[in-house]
């Protein structure tokens, strides 16, 4: 499934960083965490990923901020986003910063994983 494409996962919540990170792994993706945006637009940068899993609520940089910050520095369509977050309310906003899907908190780790894996199939068309 993971084919190797290099997942980042950005959420303060470490427990749940390393559940995901310990899933994606198990099913061949490599993974990169970070604890906060600023983290993880240091790791964008460092480790190209192919998509990032993006909480919303952090510390030092939210995860709305950081979209805005990925889009600003790496264009809309260049790196997929999912929003993992425990607030649906804000799933118009993050769509129309363009990105490619959203799940909502407590998640099950295989949908997380179907939609990772549609979202990087749209990717490589």
């Amino acid at each position: 499934m993971g084919n190797g494409k290099k997942i980042l996962v950005v959420d303060d919540e470490q427990q749940l960083a390393l559940a995901v990170k310990i899933r994606l792994q198990s099913v061949g993706y490599q993974v990169v965490t970070a604890n906060d945006g600023q983290q993880g637009l240091e790791l964008i940068e460092r480790e190209q990923p192919d998509l990032v899993i993006l909480d919303v609520l952090m510390p030092n940089m939210d995860g709305y901020s950081c979209l805005r910050e990925i889009n600003a520095k790496f264009g809309r369509s260049k790196i997929p986003v999912i929003i993992l977050t425990a607030r649906d309310r804000m799933k118009d906003l993050f769509e129309l910063e363009g990105i490619e899907d959203y799940v909502i908190k407590p998640f099950d780790h295989e949908d997380l994983l179907v939609r990772i894996d549609r979202v990087l199939k749209k990717r490589a068309k």
